[in-house]
């Protein structure tokens, strides 16, 4: 995983409900909804460098997915 000054400003991120956690922390499922976290951009792949970002700093793309995207992704991983 690279070093730790290259991941002291990065952040996963619960696509269902916004939580967040540190990278550092290893934490790979949200402890609140049990959703897979992200931790990059699912169009340009950048990293989340804003814990409460709702938005890719350099796409604009949502970090959130709806409840349809959400039911959509369940069934594919079933």
């Amino acid at each position: 995983m690279g070093n730790r000054n290259e991941n002291s400003n990065r952040y996963r991120l619960c696509p269902k409900c916004g939580n967040f956690s540190h990278v550092l922390e290893e934490q790979f499922y949200c402890i609140l909804c049990g959703t897979k976290l992200i931790e990059q951009c699912g169009q340009c792949a950048k990293p989340i460098l804003h814990p409460q970002g709702r938005y890719c700093h350099h796409c604009g793309t949502s970090y959130r997915v709806t409840n349809v995207e959400a039911s959509q992704r369940e069934i594919k991983s079933h």
